[in-house]
């Protein structure tokens, strides 16, 4: 049985007229028939009682009628998606992903890819800063979302956002946007900041808004989780600076200071690997690309 038969075949069921059938198949009506003849004799049934006048279905051919019409449909799903995803435009994209950029850029990105590639899904890690690379050369992650710069001649990186940091105090700190000076006001505070790690550039950050200040800031806590940091804030156990974005994070009893005239920022890069030519990826970056950036939170 082949399936251009199965489709000659569907074609005389539907019109139960061999001379229309020929005609909307495209095929000459004796090669038609020779071609039907053969389908019969090859399962060894009769699929069509017919005279000069009528074409009527057999049993076996309305029970062969159904089946065929599954196949086919089947067949050209099979056909469809296998061209989605030689296209990229079906499949998997592994992101991993800081927790503040969830608060950012990623639900933009993702809206933007699900309009234009609804077929591929998206599949999301919070991965520590300094696994991320990482992860991105061992192929665990297809692109990442990081803070901390590198070079790397196999990975590409651009940076895609940039926003401004905020004073992270329990609800019931004394300090509130009215009356907020510096961060010399927190000088005493015990800080919950993430652990420094070599050429940590993001930490050095935040310890030099500290230092201009004149102070060094009391780390009583660590963590790389924001989630994290926000809960040991909201029980009194510290102080923090954050990414801005983290103001639009779930509802916790905390608030948050923004620091309008310090003149650090925090920059948030995608990357990805130089010689990945995943189609899908590429869809990805495209999304990426679709949404504006520009705009300093």
């Amino acid at each position: 049985m082949e399936f251009r038969q199965l489709e000659y075949f569907l074609g005389v069921a539907s019109e139960l007229h061999f001379s229309r059938a020929a005609e909307k198949l495209f095929i000459a009506q004796p090669a038609l028939s020779r071609q039907i003849q053969q389908l019969e004799d090859n399962l060894g049934v009769l699929l069509f009682e017919r005279d000069k006048r009528n074409v009527k279905l057999t049993s076996a051919g309305e029970y062969l009628r159904e089946e065929a019409k599954q196949v086919i449909s089947q067949l050209e799903n099979i056909s469809k998606r296998t061209q989605q995803i030689h296209k990229g435009e079906s499949g998997e994209i592994r992101i991993g992903h800081p927790g503040s950029a969830i608060y950012s850029v990623i639900p933009p990105i993702l809206t933007s890819l699900r309009t234009n590639f609804p077929e591929i899904k998206a599949k999301l890690s919070e991965v520590l800063e300094d696994d991320l690379f990482g992860n991105l050369k061992n192929y665990q992650v297809d692109v990442g979302f990081i803070r901390e710069p590198f070079v790397d001649k196999n990975i590409v990186s651009k940076v895609i956002f940039e926003e401004s940091f905020v004073l992270v105090l329990p609800e019931n700190h004394w300090i509130s946007q009215e009356n907020f000076i510096s961060l010399a006001q927190v000088k005493y505070e015990s800080f919950v900041l993430p652990p420094r790690y070599a050429g940590s550039a993001y930490y050095d950050l935040l310890v030099r808004m500290c230092e201009r200040e004149g102070f060094a800031p009391n780390i009583s806590h660590e963590s790389n989780y924001g989630a994290t940091i926000l809960r040991l804030v909201e029980h009194n156990l510290g102080v923090s600076l954050m990414p801005i974005s983290y103001k639009f994070s779930s509802a916790m009893r905390v608030k948050f200071i923004e620091l309008m005239d310090v003149p650090e920022r925090t920059h948030l890069s995608m990357a990805w690997r130089k010689d990945d030519t995943n189609p899908v990826l590429l869809n990805f970056l495209k999304a990426a690309e679709s949404v504006i950036f520009d705009n300093v939170v």
